[in-house]
């Protein structure tokens, strides 16, 4: 009985933190998205810029592109079925495709370790959300059933790679 108990709250636990994560990410995206945008309002109107300057802005350059992104984990959070397992995971296997994409096409320019460590830390979020008892008792996917839903997830965060690389060449 106490180890069902136990169990269940470390599962709760690891839940909650990357949900919370997720959270603490999709705010600091989005600040930063309106301080770049309010930073060049501020460089190119003064303090005279009016509300549509600022919509240009927003259509015109991308500082709100990893936010729309985040909006994918954001909504898998407040769902606990087979589609919010989807979301967030998705989320991990883009993080981990951009990580690669952006350091074949960009060299080895950073420090080997950092890369490395980043990879190895993605891998972890998604060996966690792929945990029998998560996959199970929290988001109501059968056995049989993980396996299509890691492949739409991971299916979903390449095409995420793929369009934020195909959006940065044109």
């Amino acid at each position: 009985m106490i180890e069902q108990v136990l169990n269940k709250k470390e599962i709760n636990y690891l839940i909650l933190v990357i949900k919370f994560l997720i959270l603490i990410f999709f705010i600091f995206v989005s600040i930063r998205g309106f301080q770049e945008t309010f930073f060049e309002l501020d460089i190119n109107y003064g303090n005279q810029y009016k509300l549509s300057d600022f919509i240009r802005l927003i259509t015109k350059r991308t500082y709100f592109r990893p936010s729309l992104l985040l909006l994918i984990p954001l909504i898998g959070i407040f769902i606990n079925k087979r589609i919010g397992w989807i979301f967030i995971t998705s989320y991990f296997y883009f993080l981990l495709t951009n990580l690669v994409y952006s350091t074949i096409s960009n060299g080895l320019d950073y420090n080997e370790e950092i890369v490395f460590f980043a990879i190895a830390l993605i891998l972890i979020f998604i060996w966690i959300m792929n945990r029998k008892k998560i996959v199970e008792k929290v988001y109501g996917l059968k056995k049989d059933q993980v396996l299509i839903a890691n492949i739409k997830a991971s299916s979903l965060g390449i095409f995420l790679t793929l369009y934020l690389a195909w959006t940065q060449i044109i």
